[in-house]
């Protein structure tokens, strides 16, 4: 172990998993599409599937101390070389969808800091919010280049503006309610909060699913961390707790300022708009107040960028073989980074930001799609390594490692649950409700403010296929390569 790449502390790591995990946004998505609902639904997700998921990873990461790459080292620990490199390939694609939602929603924050509203208005705003956001990655793609040092710089900055804009939401919202006794801005009652049978809030349960996760991502600087380990699944275990009644209390602190015919359907400004109402309470300015909030969610946004930019490549290219895609892609430098293929990732981004554009005119509804196609395609990698969770405590519970969720049986238990909740939470996410299809089809038109679900439909699937194809096609090719190269050398040696 090269004890001089560990300059990481367990502050820094724990900002880190923040900045991976948890964003304030994620909170006024889910609410401006179930309203309270969202408060138990966090709750849920937080103790049935991000606690036992962490756990799960600090499982993985104990078994396999001195990899490099995090998730394709724990799938290949149960699976092989082929469904690890499938899986990581999926982490990474899946990545690239989320860039097209978060990089217009940076964008969006750095209006707000600089000129104090949303100037991206429009079928205009929404193709130069696209041509911005391509400009924005390459320069993120940049600092990525350069390595952890310069990664933990940012994400220590957005690692604690996060914090303080969650907490610190929170305990303003509660002192409206408590200290300066202003009336509740919804109404919390059993009907409003408990959970509806229907389509939307079942594809926002991928939202909350996408919203909790992440933090598999820091597994690849476990060899960059003071402590080792040991301290990853410590930090690991703290973050989840700490994010998931974060997330809980920030939803229901939402509902206290912000009514809720303000907040439904309303993903470009309801943020800013909470907190105007919050800062009107205390006698501060709407227009102070959402420049503060635009330039701390500016440098939370900043932060994800940079480790979300960083952190799959890095899990797909640092170690599968070199013959699948080429010497070229996967060649790294001095800190671990494959800086040509963070380049072609940037490429590809820019591809995939043109698209939707094109598409979709207004702005919330480019921002819904975008946030519904991110979270149902962040699903996929999850499932490789659930099933390689499984897989390693059925066939492979004798290898040596430091932690373990449990026993045998309960590993195996609590696998294929979060397994089955999962595969349910990704089709319904994929796929449009039928109602709207249906609608679609007989009246071949599609309500204003709406997306049109074949669009949505054909980007979603045809997007996984693709990119899942072209990957397996890859590793297809480098087999046959492998075998033929093996069948030569027996011939030759035969002919000696």
């Amino acid at each position: 172990m090269n004890e001089s790449r560990r300059r990481i502390t367990s502050v820094s790591f724990l900002l880190m998993t923040f900045t991976a995990v948890f964003a304030f946004n994620n909170i006024i998505n889910a609410t401006a599409s179930i309203g309270l609902s969202a408060v138990p639904t966090f709750l849920f997700a937080t103790v049935f599937y991000f606690f036992p998921f962490a756990l799960m990873i600090g499982e993985f990461s104990s078994a396999n101390t001195d990899a490099e790459s995090g998730v394709y080292s724990w799938i290949r620990t149960s699976l092989g070389d082929k469904w690890a490199f499938l899986g990581s390939w999926s982490y990474f694609f899946v990545n690239l969808f989320f860039f097209v939602s978060l990089l217009p929603q940076t964008l969006i924050y750095a209006s707000y800091t600089f000129v104090g509203h949303n100037v991206f208005g429009g079928i205009h705003g929404t193709i130069t919010i696209s041509l911005l956001s391509i400009i924005l990655f390459w320069l993120t793609t940049f600092v990525s280049v350069k390595g952890v040092s310069w990664i933990s710089k940012v994400t220590d900055v957005s690692g604690i503006a996060r914090i303080l804009m969650g907490v610190g939401f929170i305990i303003l919202a509660l002192a409206v309610y408590f200290l300066l006794k202003e009336p509740s801005a919804q109404e919390f009652s059993g009907e409003s909060v408990l959970p509806g049978a229907n389509w939307n809030y079942l594809m926002t349960l991928a939202w909350i699913l996408q919203a909790v996760g992440g933090a598999e991502a820091v597994g690849v600087y476990v060899k960059d961390i003071k402590g080792g380990n040991k301290t990853f699944v410590k930090t690991l275990i703290i973050s989840a707790i700490s994010i998931g009644v974060i997330y809980a209390l920030g939803a229901a602190a939402v509902g206290l300022v912000l009514p809720a015919e303000q907040l439904q359907g309303n993903y470009s400004n309801a943020l800013f708009d909470a907190f105007a109402v919050l800062g009107n309470h205390f006698g501060i300015s709407s227009g102070i107040m959402t420049r503060i909030v635009g330039l701390i969610m500016l440098l939370s946004a900043a932060g994800s960028l940079v480790i979300w930019t960083a952190a799959p490549v890095k899990i797909l290219f640092s170690e599968i073989p070199s013959g699948i895609f080429g010497k070229w892609v996967s060649r790294t430098n001095e800190e671990g980074n494959p800086t040509n293929a963070l380049i072609l990732q940037a490429v590809v981004v820019t591809v995939l930001m043109i698209i939707p554009a094109l598409g979709i005119g207004s702005i919330d509804t480019l921002l819904k799609t975008l946030i519904n196609m991110t979270a149902a395609t962040s699903l996929i990698p999850v499932l490789f390594l659930l099933v390689s969770y499984i897989v390693l405590r059925i066939k492979k519970d004798h290898l040596p490692r430091t932690f373990q969720m449990g026993g045998r049986r309960t590993g195996i238990g609590i696998g294929v649950l979060l397994l089955a909740f999962f595969i349910f939470a990704f089709l319904v996410s994929t796929f449009p409700s039928p109602a709207s299809l249906l609608a679609y089809f007989k009246s071949g038109t599609v309500a204003e403010g709406t997306a049109n679900p074949l669009f949505s439909l054909l980007y979603n699937v045809l997007g996984i296929v693709i990119f899942v194809g072209f990957a397996y096609v890859c590793y297809k090719r480098y087999e046959n390569k492998q075998i033929g190269g093996v069948k030569h050398d027996q011939k030759e040696k035969m002919g000696k």
